[in-house]
Order: C-alpha cells, then sequence, then structure tokens
C-alpha cells in the first residue's frame, strides 16, 4: 500500500486539535499527568524540569550542602572498610542522587542544624528515594505509557473519552504481562542503543509494541516483537520522513508550556495514527487484534460511540473479615488517657530508678505523654481485629510502634530541633531514634493494652450511663486542650530530665 503522507498528517492533526475543545483540552491534561510522574520522554518533561528546577537546583546553597554529605560520606566505615566501594564511587552516587531528587534534598537542607546532625539518615532517605524512583521508572511508569497510549487510541474514535479509560488495560489477570512486556521492551530498545544505528532502527521497528499491548494486553513479549516488526517492515524510514515533516512543530519543544500545549497532543496523536495505518492498511490479519472498533474508520462526526472489547477497570475490594468494634468513641478518649497516664508512669518512675528523683517527665504539665496515649489507642483500634492471632497481632504491634516513634522523633528533630529520647547506646537502634528493647516493651504493652486494658475499660464504662461517660470524657478533652493552650502560651515543660533543644 502507499504509504500516504497527506493523510496521515490531517488524520493526526484532526484528532489533536479538531475534534473540539475538550477533546484537545483533555490530551494536554493527559500528556501533563504523565509528563509530571516522568512517565514520558524528555522532551515532554522539560516542563516539569524546569519547574523542578526552580524550587530546587537553583539553590545557592546547594552545593555547600553536597560538599557536607561528600565530606561525611568519604569516612563511613562503609567506604573506608569495603574494598570494592570507592571515594569516587560513593562521591557519584551522592551525586547522582542529590540531583535527582532536588526537591527532597531542599527540604531536609531547610533545617541546617537538623541536616548538620543527621547526614547519615540525610544519605539514607536519598538512597531510599532513589531505589523508589527506580522502581516507579522501570516498571510502573513504563507500564503508565501503555495506559496513556490506551486514552489516545481511543480518544481517535470518541469524541469525549474519560481519563479513566488510562486505566483500561490495567486488570489484575493481565497486569503482570504489561509490565514484563514493557520492562522488555524498553530493555531491548536500551541494549540496541549502545550500538547507535541499531537503536534508531528498532525504535521504528517496535514501535508498534506499546500500542499492540495496549489494544490487548494479553499478548506476549515475542508475539508484540513479531506482529510489530512484521507491521513496520517497509515503514520504518517512511516513519521518519512523515515525523520531520512536522519539523516546525516539534521546535515548540523547546518552549516548555507551548511544547505541552501544541508539540506534546499532536506527537501522542501521530504515533497512534501510524499504529492504526499500519494495523488496518497494510493487509495484515492477526487474532491479536482484539478491539473490532479499531478496525473502523476513524470516529469524528458519527452519532454513537463504537463498542470497546476492553471494559473500563472495575476495582474489586479486597475480601477483608469485617469485624465491628466493641468500642465506642467515648472508650477510646478513657483510653487514650489512661495510656497517657501509664507513658506518664512509666517515664517518671524509669527516671526515680535511673536518677533518684522526681520530676515530670512530660513536655506537658499535666500527668499525660501523648505519645502513649496515640500508640496504645492506635493499636486497639488498628489491630484489636487480629487478636486471634498472636504472632501477627505481635508482628504488627513492632511495625505501628516502630514507625510512630520514628516519625516522632523525626519531627521534633525536624521541625523543633528536639530531642525527648536517643537510643544511641542501646542495642539494635535505627539512628538514635527506636531500638530494640524499646519496641519489645511496647510490643508487650500493646498486648496488654489489647487483651487487658481495653477489655477492662470498656467493662468499667458500661456500669455508668451514656451521659456520665460523655461528660467524663468532656472534662477530660477539655483539661487537656487548655495544657496545650497554656504551653503554647507560656512554653512547653523543659525541665530536669526532660529532652529539650539539642
Amino acid at each position: 500500500m502507499k504509504w500516504n503522507y497527506q493523510q496521515i498528517r490531517k488524520q493526526s492533526w484532526d484528532t489533536a486539535f479538531k475534534k473540539g475543545r475538550k477533546s484537545w483540552f483533555m490530551l494536554v491534561v493527559v500528556a501533563f499527568l504523565f509528563a509530571f510522574i516522568g512517565a514520558s520522554n524528555s522532551s515532554q518533561t522539560t516542563f516539569i524540569d524546569t519547574i523542578d528546577e526552580y524550587i530546587g537546583a537553583n539553590d545557592p546553597l546547594l552545593p555547600g550542602n553536597v560538599d557536607i554529605l561528600k565530606e561525611y560520606i568519604v569516612e563511613t566505615p562503609l567506604v573506608k572498610n569495603v574494598p570494592f566501594i570507592t571515594s569516587d564511587l560513593a562521591l557519584s552516587v551522592i551525586d547522582s542522587i542529590t540531583k535527582g531528587a532536588t526537591w527532597v534534598f531542599k527540604l531536609l537542607a531547610a533545617n541546617l542544624a537538623y541536616f548538620n546532625r543527621n547526614k547519615g539518615e540525610v544519605v539514607a532517605v536519598l538512597l531510599i528515594g532513589a531505589l523508589i524512583a527506580a522502581v516507579l521508572k522501570f516498571f510502573i511508569l513504563n507500564v503508565a505509557l501503555v495506559g496513556r497510549n490506551r486514552y489516545v487510541m481511543e480518544n481517535r474514535f470518541s469524541k469525549e473519552v474519560p481519563v479513566r479509560r488510562i486505566f483500561a488495560s490495567f486488570h489484575k489477570d493481565t497486569l503482570w504481562n504489561v509490565v514484563k512486556v514493557m520492562f522488555l521492551y524498553k530493555l531491548s530498545i536500551a541494549l540496541w542503543s549502545l550500538t547507535f544505528i541499531g537503536g534508531f532502527y528498532k525504535y521504528y521497528q517496535y514501535a508498534a509494541v506499546p500500542y499492540l499491548i495496549a489494544e490487548n494486553p494479553r499478548i506476549s513479549w515475542r508475539e508484540a516483537k513479531q506482529l510489530s516488526v512484521q507491521m513496520t517492515n517497509g515503514c520504518k524510514w517512511k516513519m521518519f520522513l512523515t515525523q520531520m515533516s512536522f519539523l516546525h512543530i516539534w521546535l515548540l519543544k523547546a518552549i516548555p508550556l507551548a511544547g505541552l500545549l501544541v508539540a506534546v497532543p499532536l506527537e501522542m496523536s501521530l504515533n497512534a495514527e501510524f499504529y492504526f495505518t499500519m494495523r488496518n492498511d497494510m493487509g495484515i490479519q492477526s487474532e491479536l487484534f482484539c478491539e473490532p472498533a479499531f478496525s473502523h474508520k476513524p470516529y469524528i462526526k458519527q452519532s454513537a460511540y463504537p463498542e470497546y472489547v476492553l471494559k473500563d477497570l472495575r476495582l474489586s475490594r479486597p475480601q477483608l473479615k469485617v469485624t465491628n468494634s466493641c468500642y465506642g468513641i467515648t472508650d477510646y478518649i478513657f483510653m487514650f488517657f489512661v495510656f497517657c497516664l501509664v507513658g506518664w508512669l512509666w517515664e517518671c518512675g524509669l527516671h526515680i530508678f535511673r536518677d533518684h528523683e522526681l520530676v515530670n517527665r512530660g513536655t506537658l504539665n499535666g500527668p499525660w505523654i501523648p505519645i502513649y496515649g496515640v500508640g496504645g489507642t492506635a493499636m486497639v483500634l488498628l489491630l484489636d481485629r487480629f487478636k486471634e492471632n498472636k504472632l501477627k497481632l505481635v508482628a504488627l504491634e513492632v511495625a505501628v510502634c516502630a514507625v510512630l516513634e520514628y516519625l516522632s522523633s523525626f519531627i521534633l528533630d525536624f521541625m523543633f530541633n528536639a530531642s525527648y529520647w536517643d537510643y544511641k547506646t542501646e542495642f539494635l537502634n535505627l539512628n538514635g531514634r527506636i531500638c530494640f528493647a524499646g519496641l519489645t516493651a511496647f510490643a508487650i504493652g500493646g498486648m496488654a493494652a489489647i487483651y487487658l486494658v481495653a477489655p477492662a475499660l470498656a467493662n468499667i464504662s458500661d456500669k455508668y450511663s451514656r451521659k456520665k461517660r460523655i461528660i467524663a470524657a468532656s472534662v477530660l478533652c477539655g483539661a487537656f486542650i487548655i495544657d496545650i493552650i497554656c504551653c503554647l502560651i507560656f512554653g512547653f515543660n523543659s525541665g530536669v530530665g526532660v529532652g529539650g533543644s539539642i
């Protein structure tokens, strides 16, 4: 078949801009969303990269903060004692992760005192962030391109395509196959790109793969690759020339916002048009083409929507064992204050045992330490349903306590330059914020809270009328709020034996 440049150009332009303002606007929205999450090529993320650069990369303090981390990292035992981890390697890693997450790095460096105290934690956060970003990029974001392609393909046939159609191909039965095919597709292109000419050739030869998997999420990598090779046979050079005929449009990519408004929607529509031209007009017949509507002419002015084989994504709710809580709101309020009091007595008693003096170990004036109340109440509220499985319950209690205690310590350190506990001398501690002994004690306390304290409090509460319970809960909450207001006005407790500024 003769390759009709004018027809392809016209259909791409019509799909991108002439179907109506709403259609064009939604294409821009989809393009922006995928550029924002990074599931796009570099030209589409220019605008987003510019925002990120404005937020973090131009910070005049950034180079000095990076140097602080470099001085720290080269002195760590890991770099000094492990043969294959050299200083140059460690420094290159620091450069890479600080440039790849400028806003995170700038946020952590906003409090320079915290930054200097916790260089290891800053490095760990950046490394974890880089690892998460890599997983997202190579598995999730690449797969998200399939959803974008699906949306653009349907936009060619329907006037108003809901944005949720980007999830049409993602079903629990096919998601892993989509992940695998897209990973192998990206890996293959990357390896062929090492030969340069081979990468250019394979880019066009495998161009149909992301659209084949968008149409049929059950297609295998081998099937998609072989079918793409067949579809692009004799078309690769023509595809390139057709793209070059829009060179004046592609130049708009140098202007970030204009690129997203014009060049990107046109590019998405043009690539989809390549797929449909090869799919419908090259005489290729395959049972792998599972969408009958895609075999028809583009839908623009007809009165009925085409029927698609792939339906909207249906998210089935997980089948969890639903158990109604046997505790009421007033029960949880009483639990909060009892756990606050138990925590206060524990901290004060521990200080008496160690230092032989009685002090108020809480940050507030009253006999309560809120973190114990929040932790104890959270364990009853979240984990009471697992009390039939003691092993699972203990594991979840340790996890909840670890997250709660670490975040509390981090917030106090980062936001207020304050430290109310330090486990750096304890066995198996993490940055002095949590330790094995503390988590064990909290897990035992959680077991007591779920099996003993909460049921006992509920039994006592049930002996009184609802009105009396509400009055008692209101009095306690009022006293607690007054205490907080007084501390905000006159200052929080920071006496002997109480943590404070660091």
